[in-house]
């Protein structure tokens, strides 16, 4: 399984670099970190390296940049020179347009470019954060998942969590406790949630006993790994487990219609949703390999887990893994509902994607609110999926 966890983690990371990038600002590594984009690179290659979380082979893959970076440079057109300043200039949407003369100017003096992009980039930071609070204002008056999200949106995962326990609405207890898995999740409230709750919430979702085989394995308590692997291979439904304030968010988008808030914005979310441990699949990967597979019980159950998985998987990384997890336990490809050849071209179609609509300028931001309302209309996998040819 080592390949589709690299292209994965490469994938994350090129799109955070992309999206922290600002275009040629970032190119030049003139954009500070604490923007909002800057805030989506922190959480968004993370949240996609949590593939490659599992895999031996791919320890040395953790926590570093340079894939990302080498596939950002294979992503350039042939001759194409990264560091050309674009004839044009460059539009910061919602900001302002530097002149390809100001660019040259900003290059010749790298400590004058440097000050002048730290300034477009705490506009570009006021410009997202207003639209967050927007966003977050307008989720505030809604349901309880709304609420929930509107929490998260602001930062306060112990204000999420209070309002998840005392919800009976599985996705706003979901949102909660993924939220309060994350960096600053050890909270008073957050302490109070637990994956059982979860699961009590919602009978027919496998997602929190995928969370609890996880948390057996932490205590090395083989008891409760097979326990929870029966429960999840016997749910017959699997909720979504990323870009779940994504879905918020874009639900209530109207709220802001200008182009440069509502794009910072959205960057802003992707790394928030991003940087939420939302990635399940690990438990089953270590609970079905090697000798375990010789318990015949066992191998059943990570054989209907796997099926049931990619039957029913909305995010593309999990129906990878899902894949090659159905390949490992045997199930035949007729039980299998996506093919591994399929499964690639739709990764490499979405990658494609995501890199063409990734930009600064207004056109870009708009093309990304576009990307992310399709996002959550079809899910991730649908996405990409509807991205291949007709066959």
């Amino acid at each position: 399984m080592k390949s589709s966890r690299r292209r994965w983690l490469v994938w994350g990371g090129a799109l955070a670099l992309l999206l922290a990038g600002g275009g040629w600002l970032g190119r030049q590594g003139w954009l500070p970190g604490e923007t909002a984009a800057g805030r989506a690179v922190a959480g968004a290659a993370p949240g996609h390296a949590r593939l490659a979380a599992d895999a031996p082979a791919s320890a040395a893959l953790r926590g570093k940049a340079s894939p990302a970076g080498d596939s950002v440079a294979a992503s350039a057109p042939a001759g194409t020179d990264d560091d050309a300043i674009p004839p044009e200039g460059l539009e910061v949407c919602g900001v302002r347009r530097v002149s390809a003369d100001e660019l040259r100017r900003w290059k010749a003096d790298p400590a004058r470019g440097r000050a002048e992009a730290d300034k477009v980039s705490e506009q570009m930071q006021r410009v997202g954060d207003a639209a967050l609070a927007r966003l977050a204002a307008r989720l505030a008056a809604g349901d309880e998942r709304q609420q929930v999200a509107a929490r998260l949106l602001m930062q306060d995962r112990d204000g999420a969590a209070l309002l998840a326990a005392r919800s009976s609405d599985a996705l706003a207890y979901q949102m909660a406790l993924t939220a309060c898995g994350g960096p600053g999740g050890d909270t008073p409230h957050c302490a109070r949630l637990t994956p059982q709750r979860w699961a009590a919430l919602d009978p027919s979702d496998a997602r929190p006993w995928l969370r609890l085989m996880a948390a057996a394995q932490q205590r090395q308590d083989a008891a409760g790994v097979a326990a929870a692997l029966a429960e999840a291979a016997a749910r017959p439904a699997l909720s979504r487990g990323q870009f779940l304030l994504e879905r918020q968010a874009v639900a209530v988008a109207g709220a802001v219609p200008d182009a440069a808030a509502i794009g910072n914005a959205l960057v802003a979310i992707i790394g928030m949703d991003a940087a939420m441990p939302g990635f399940d699949l690990g438990a089953p990967l270590r609970a079905c390999r090697g000798d375990a597979l010789r318990d015949t019980t066992r191998l059943a159950q990570c054989r209907a887990l796997a099926r049931q998985v990619l039957a029913n998987a909305t995010d593309l990384g999990e129906a990878t893994v899902a894949q090659e997890l159905a390949d490992r336990v045997g199930v035949p490809r007729e039980q299998q509902a996506h093919d591994a050849a399929t499964l690639k071209a739709a990764q490499d179609r979405y990658l494609e994607r995501a890199l063409t609509d990734i930009g600064s300028d207004c056109a870009a931001m708009q093309r990304l609110k576009r990307l992310s309302t399709e996002r959550v209309a079809t899910g991730e996998l649908g996405m990409a999926l509807s991205l291949l040819p007709a066959r």
